[in-house]
């Protein structure tokens, strides 16, 4: 009988300690859903402000570089241009790191699956 009562109290003492993991892992997530609005925010902030700093040396650019060329014009599209280069190597640095994450094994073995399931479909139905 003793034994009956240490496996109930083992049984218990592990249920309760589940019990416990799990209300903590629920104020981990209700901790963590609390705090993502600050983050978002936070990011959004700083997305301004480095927004803002890089029209901000685009403009002093803009300003050197008319001092320089006597003209604002000639000033304006070197800076536009050289915004444009900038946009194009990113946009190929982006196209580079897309197709590095294709997953093309994991899409050939997508396929494949298909064209089983197709395979065996076409069987099952002229059967």
């Amino acid at each position: 009988m003793k034994t009956v009562k240490q496996l109930e109290g083992y049984i218990v003492g592990e249920l309760a300690t589940l019990k416990l993991i799990m209300s903590i892992m629920k104020l981990e997530a209700r901790l963590a859903g609390l705090s993502i609005v600050p983050l978002l925010l936070n990011l959004c902030l700083l997305f301004i402000v480095l927004i803002t700093l890089w029209l901000l040396g685009m403009v002093v650019l803009v300003y050197f570089l008319s001092l320089f060329f006597q003209s604002a014009l000639p000033a304006i599209f070197l800076v536009l241009l050289l915004n444009g280069l900038f946009f194009i190597v990113l946009i190929a640095y982006l196209l580079f790191n897309v197709r590095k994450m294709s997953f093309e094994k994991t899409r050939k073995c997508i396929s494949n699956l298909r064209t089983k399931d197709d395979h065996e479909r076409e069987k099952g139905s002229h059967d």
